[in-house]
């Protein structure tokens, strides 16, 4: 009767290979029930290991690993089980109901949303954050549309091209060049 047992583990064993992570809780929740000793504390283990590495949950996986230790096994469990822990521990991955929020994913998103603070950096200074150079107005308050339609025809005069530009041009290598009027 003592072989069954261990077949059921190394069935166990083999589930858990496969990455079928359901099904490794299922039986081990069968084999535990039945089992005691160091083949108990290897399904635990083994439980542990699947909820760390199979479900990326380190709560419920550390509980395992602390079973693991509470049973005193041999020296080569309780190494397995304490790293275990330590990954769990080192982890400190959130649970499934709890929501991150924009500030665990995005930290500059909290500098640029949030009201300025006294001591903080001005918006202007956060990478990526572009500053208007000046506030917006309305179409009352400015020029007239002839006026804003002559300055826009003058921004838009074609500019005569030396040479070598129209040759870069041709062959897709001209850079924007900037001059001033």
């Amino acid at each position: 009767m003592a072989e069954q047992p261990n077949n059921q583990y190394a069935a166990l064993e083999r589930l858990y290979s496969e990455r079928r992570w359901a099904e490794v809780e299922a039986s081990a929740a069968v084999l535990l029930a039945e089992l005691d000793g160091e083949l108990r504390t290897r399904v635990l283990l083994l439980l542990g290991h699947t909820r760390l590495y199979g479900y990326k949950d380190a709560g419920i996986a550390a509980e395992h690993y602390r079973q693991v230790l509470a049973a005193e096994p041999e020296a080569l469990l309780v190494g397995i089980a304490q790293e275990g822990l330590n990954q769990c521990l080192a982890a400190q991955v959130p649970s499934p109901a709890q929501e991150p929020s924009s500030a665990d994913a995005m930290p500059w998103l909290e500098k640029i949303a949030g009201p300025e603070v006294a001591g903080q950096e001005p918006l202007q200074s956060v990478p990526g954050f572009v500053q208007p150079v000046e506030p917006f107005e309305s179409l009352e308050n400015s020029e007239s549309p002839t006026e804003i339609a002559e300055g826009i025809d003058q921004l838009t005069q074609p500019t005569q091209l030396s040479p070598k530009e129209s040759a870069e041009l041709a062959k897709g290598l001209l850079g924007v060049v900037i001059r001033p009027n």
